[in-house]
């Protein structure tokens, strides 16, 4: 058997990898900056210059926070398993070069099922039978 070129991988499937959508990795990007915000240094949020969203933030800061933590970290252990799932799910869907694998794990972890969605729904072509 040879070895494949790169057409052949990307005809194959074996170098699948697509992309989030923008808005989703600028949207989870800022939701897990404010999250970790307030979780890890509430004291240093400037909430009178944030408008009802600092109001908010003290509100939660206030009465919530213990829960908030564990929002935060629930979310980044979501995160860490969508990313390690994710690895095998590539295995399992024919993405076996090592690198792409690499580039679904990281985009899974820092985005989560914005990454994790796009690799669930995709479909590898079937083989060709000789």
């Amino acid at each position: 058997m040879t070895a494949a070129t790169g057409a052949e991988r990307l005809r194959d499937g074996s170098c699948h990898f697509q992309r989030s959508r923008l808005i989703w990795m600028i949207a989870i990007t800022f939701g897990m900056i404010v999250l970790g915000w307030v979780t890890l240094w509430p004291s240093t949020i400037p909430y009178n210059y944030l408008g009802i969203f600092g109001t908010f933030l003290n509100y939660l800061v206030k009465n919530h926070h213990k829960w908030v933590c564990y929002g935060f970290w629930v979310s980044w252990l979501i995160h860490v398993v969508e990313a390690f799932y994710g690895v095998k799910l590539c295995q399992s869907k024919g993405i076996t070069d090592p690198a792409v694998q690499f580039h679904w794990f990281i985009q899974t972890l820092l985005f989560g099922y914005a990454s994790f969605g796009l690799l669930v729904s995709y479909k590898p072509s079937a083989k060709k039978q000789h």
